[in-house]
């Protein structure tokens, strides 16, 4: 789930820190992830993940959404690795808030969440990133000034 506030005019994308508790890449940062529960929608898990891992209520930031990608994917992708199968679903959202929202990992399992951040896209390349997540940032900035003129340099 890739989440873009705009606040005071500086843009902030919301990622973790994998914990110890992770079972891969620890230390790693991401955006919030995970996988579907049963009879789970992949919105209602997008919800759940960001909730979980990072605390943030993304049913608050509807009503201010210029762009929402919760009630259907932004993209999909089908591409095998090295050591998966999966099939992932991008959700997300943008919007432009008076002040961001708080974070906590009080929701997640021990140890999955070391760090949770809004983190100022000027600062994105400071982080390294698990599962390809600095490239979807890129992707979902791309997607934002496709579908909405949204643009950040």
């Amino acid at each position: 789930v890739c989440i873009v506030l705009e606040c005071a005019g500086q843009p902030y994308v919301l990622v973790n820190q994998r914990g110890s508790g992770a079972p891969d890449f620890a230390g790693y940062w991401n955006l919030p992830c995970g996988y579907l529960d049963y009879d789970e929608t992949t919105s209602e898990a997008a919800m759940r993940e960001v909730w979980e891992e990072c605390g943030v209520n993304s049913l608050d930031l509807l009503e201010q959404a210029d762009v929402e990608c919760f009630s259907k994917p932004w993209d999909i992708s089908s591409q095998p690795t090295d050591n998966r199968q999966n099939v992932t679903i991008y959700h997300g959202r943008h919007a432009r808030v008076a002040e961001l929202p708080p974070v906590s990992n009080a929701n997640c399992e021990p140890d999955e969440t070391a760090d949770i951040r809004w983190l100022p896209l000027s600062e994105v390349d400071t982080l390294q990133y698990a599962f390809r997540h600095r490239e979807r940032i890129d992707k979902f900035l791309a997607y934002l000034e496709e579908v909405a003129g949204i643009r950040y340099a």
